[in-house]
């Protein structure tokens, strides 16, 4: 993620079911996909990756910012699978 007045994701990978998803070399191996939108309101961000055509969306993530613990805390989704995910700040 860029630190910006706007949100901006600078890369990304994901592992969920069977696949794993990748923006590009540089963040792994995996099925490309890239950002089909991005928004951060409050304490939220939510994220939707898509295949390289803009078609399909293959990934999202759902989550809230917790100022206790500092970690993003959400949802993370593929289909009908959907996983609880923690993130960090790093």
């Amino acid at each position: 993620m860029g630190r910006l007045i706007v949100m901006g994701v600078l890369g990304a990978t994901a592992e969920i079911g069977d696949k794993t998803y990748s923006t590009g070399p540089d963040r792994g191996e995996g099925e490309p996909f890239i950002v089909g939108q991005a928004f951060a309101e409050g304490d939220d961000m939510m994220i939707d990756f898509v295949d390289p055509n803009i078609e399909y969306i293959l990934v999202g993530l759902r989550v809230t910012y917790d100022k206790a613990t500092e970690e993003w805390a959400g949802k993370l989704t593929s289909g009908d699978t959907v996983i609880d995910v923690t993130c960090v700040v790093g």
